[in-house]
């Protein structure tokens, strides 16, 4: 297959929530605001993009594809992301790689790729675009055209980096860093873990559950949101305070909250109740899963990471390492 000579990669980077998860949510946010700490990290979506020297859309992600049309392409954010950047005529190979399998893996994945796939069409076209303008696009694609059910929080955060507090109203999103200091920002880079549980889990099934209920004005889901957004504000007060392990104490409250707006009457969330426990009797102080729940990545603070490795490495549970990224969505090649 013959190319062009002009190659350029972008990389996005995934997040971790801190607190507040599940408020960016429109179905909550519209209505009732919404608010949380976000943490974006040093694992990567890369998008590359290069030219054929012949028309067409070369396509590698999960699965390869050669059209000839837009119209053809299937995957729906990379199709959506080519119209909206204004290709007439593409002559584009266009390849997909992640740090961590974006199957329910609950690090926001699905925002970070559009967030660089936005990037690097416009970047191919010598256009500029403001990390915020990145931002709002991605979620046109995913929010408006594809009418997701989502939040904002990861395509901001990826976007953007750094750690931040975020404010959702369902239109606009403020999201400002979080004014740490260098002592508690090692601190989270010390004792904050990341394991994988060893499910995935079906992000959109579970927030439609989720917006069905808050649509419907279900007094006990928007009673755990207003706790959740409530929680976000404490671990934001606790965090620029310094008091990191106030804030490790304040993911059980979390993960309370979130077990609550799981489904009900699944073997995986019995395992995931259990885990939560046993991971507070062995090392942790605190933890939650990081993503809307049932599988995916937990987080916890550690207070003796020793022995949690120990534990989890007994139950066949493997570690991601990370420190935290504060470029956000860049060019690399």
């Amino acid at each position: 297959m013959f190319k062009g000579d002009k190659m350029l990669m972008v990389r996005s980077p995934l997040r971790i929530t801190l607190g507040g998860g599940g408020t960016d949510l429109n179905s909550y946010a519209v209505q009732h605001g919404g608010f949380c700490i976000s943490a974006a990290i040093n694992k990567y979506s890369y998008v590359l993009v290069n030219r054929l020297y012949y028309e067409g859309i070369s396509l590698k992600y999960s699965k390869t594809q050669f059209v000839n049309d837009v119209k053809l392409v299937e995957h729906p954010v990379i199709r959506e992301a080519i119209r909206i950047a204004g290709f007439k005529t593409p002559q584009l190979e266009i390849v997909s790689v992640a740090d961590v399998p974006s199957n329910g893996a609950g690090l926001g994945n699905s925002g970070a790729f559009t967030t660089s796939i936005v990037k690097a069409l416009f970047a191919y076209k010598n256009i500029a675009l403001s990390q915020e303008d990145v931002a709002a696009m991605a979620c046109t694609i995913n929010m408006t055209i594809l009418e997701k059910t989502q939040g904002a929080q990861d395509e901001y955060i990826s976007s953007l980096g750094g750690i931040r507090h975020m404010a959702f109203d369902g239109n606009n999103v403020i999201a400002e860093s979080l004014a740490l200091s260098h002592d508690t920002l090692m601190d989270l880079e010390e004792n904050l873990m990341l394991f994988y549980t060893g499910f995935s889990h079906d992000t959109q099934s579970i927030l439609n559950w989720q917006e069905a209920r808050t649509n419907q004005n279900d007094e006990a889901m928007i009673k755990n949101l207003n706790e959740t957004k409530d929680l976000g504000v404490l671990a934001y007060i606790k965090l620029i305070n310094g008091e990191t392990k106030d804030f490790g104490y304040l993911l059980n409250h979390q993960w309370t909250l979130k077990e609550q707006r799981m489904p009900e009457g699944n073997q995986v969330k019995e395992f995931l109740h259990a885990l939560h426990y046993d991971l507070n009797k062995n090392g942790a102080i605190g933890n939650k899963l990081v993503g809307s729940g049932m599988g995916g990545f937990t987080l916890l603070y550690a207070e003796d990471k020793n022995k949690v490795r120990e534990f989890m490495k007994k139950k066949g549970l493997e570690e991601l390492r990370f420190n935290f990224d504060f470029e956000g969505c860049k060019r690399i090649v």
